[in-house]
């Protein structure tokens, strides 16, 4: 066993690669991923990239790792599935390429590894011997005859083909795949009636294409069976994304929610788009989902939630503990509170442009204010109303564990740090400068992304 295999680190990250999950795989894999690109680390780490539709930091990991390592039979596996993906993503006529380049690598890998099933099932996939063109026929064919029923015999004559899909495999990466998601929404669903009262096949292609289930996947343990509280919920979006995931009922909550707006975030562009739907028809179409214009404390909910989500939500709540003491009533003693803070001290904590450091446009002047921390030292000049002001509430790491711990237990607390190329902007001198108005800063405070926290109701 090599010494890296040895570590804790490297095995709880290698583990959640694999269950797709991108953020415990960034605690524990990104630092030695990024200083050593072809160790196992950085393998990993685009692994949990690719299933997470980060195609292109998949992409240029992967190669960087094939650079080091070119016969390497899974990362050759990898690379042949991100074309395929990003083919997808091409005009028709790049297609044929796309494919063979994905060919090409699969080939290389069964010369390394000729005992290789995985690689094996692609290629055969590519040339269509598949058995995911008899499951997308079978799903089609599911879709229409839904879309054509009206009555309750009609609606029980698709039986047959529901208990066929839900024998389906959806894969680890259903969130990114319209067919997929399709397939864990039926496979999740309490009951056949259950399902059928609440699928929108046209909602969860959408919830797909701006992202909106990748949230509940990634928190799938604490929301399948469960009800959900998604506060903070924007426009409504995710009610599909939660349903996919397992969940029985789903409420957003959120006082900027426009019932009658079909204006949604586009989380994977970070742009505003048009969801084709709105809020109140969302509702009207799926019984399990209700969405409410408002805060907890002025919508009278009398029933308490099994889990209660806040997706890059607490960095925005000025009254942020008023907030979180109003969900302890909402909360039984097994309800789970998760959620995901942006930390505003982080390179990118002002939400703006540039979010990463390869985006940095010199030219533009907006970026020379924020860069390299800069938004930190704006702040004091700005008016009353600027966004950093109204919009944020700039809470230190130390003290929203502080707010969260007078009104709860936390039961998981990870800090996730910021890229390794947002890192390498990091020095002392940087810290130092900051420190002349805010003494008690740290380099923690600077250096972390994000918290994930899972907390439970005191007592």
């Amino acid at each position: 066993m090599s010494d890296q295999a040895a570590k804790p680190d490297f095995q709880i990250g290698k583990s959640a690669a694999l269950e797709g999950d991108l953020i415990t795989s960034q605690v524990h894999l990104s630092a030695d991923a990024d200083k050593r690109p072809q160790s196992s680390a950085s393998f990993f780490l685009a692994l949990a990239e690719f299933k997470n539709g980060r195609l292109e930091d998949a992409r240029l990991r992967t190669k960087a790792f094939l650079t080091h390592k070119p016969d390497h039979p899974g990362a050759l596996l990898l690379s042949a599935r991100i074309h395929l993906e990003r083919a997808k993503e091409q005009p028709p006529e790049s297609l044929s390429a796309m494919r063979e380049m994905a060919l090409e690598r699969l080939n290389r890998a069964l010369t390394v590894k000729p005992d290789f099933p995985a690689a094996a099932s692609l290629r055969d996939e590519i040339y269509g011997a598949s058995s995911r063109q008899k499951m997308e026929a079978t799903l089609s064919e599911f879709d229409q005859k839904f879309q054509k029923a009206s009555s309750k015999e009609e609606r029980a004559a698709l039986r047959p083909l529901f208990d066929e899909l839900v024998k389906e495999d959806a894969g680890k990466g259903w969130n990114n795949d319209p067919v997929m998601a399709k397939i864990s929404f039926l496979q999740r669903a309490k009951d056949f009636n259950w399902a059928i009262a609440n699928y929108d096949p046209r909602l969860v292609e959408v919830s797909v294409e701006l992202d909106y289930i990748t949230w509940p996947k990634r928190i799938q343990e604490l929301v399948k069976g469960r009800s959900v509280l998604d506060v903070g919920c924007g426009f409504g979006g995710y009610g599909t994304g939660f349903l996919v995931a397992g969940a029985t009922e789903y409420s957003g909550l959120d006082p900027q929610m426009n019932l009658e707006s079909s204006r949604a975030k586009n989380k994977r562009i970070r742009k505003w788009s048009d969801m084709g739907i709105t809020p109140r028809e969302i509702m009207e179409q799926n019984p399990a989902i209700s969405l409410y214009q408002g805060t907890a404390e002025e919508i009278d909910f009398e029933e308490k939630f099994d889990t209660i989500s806040l997706h890059n939500v607490t960095e925005h709540l000025i009254y942020l503990e008023d907030v979180l003491a109003g969900l302890v009533p909402l909360c039984h003693q097994d309800t789970n509170i998760v959620y995901l803070h942006h930390n505003f001290y982080c390179w990118n904590g002002h939400h703006f442009a540039p979010n990463q450091p390869h985006q940095i446009d010199l030219d533009n002047a907006k970026h020379r204010e924020v860069i390299d921390w800069g938004h930190i030292e704006l702040v004091k000049d700005l008016p009353d109303d600027h966004y950093f002001k109204t919009r944020l509430n700039r809470v230190r790491l130390d003290d929203i564990r502080e707010i969260t711990e007078r009104h709860f237990d936390i039961m998981i607390w990870d800090e996730i740090p910021s890229s390794e190329a947002t890192l390498a902007r990091f020095s002392d001198g940087i810290l130092g400068r900051f420190q002349k108005t805010i003494p008690s800063l740290t380099k923690r405070d600077l250096i972390v992304n994000a918290v994930y926290c899972v907390a439970r109701r005191k007592g």
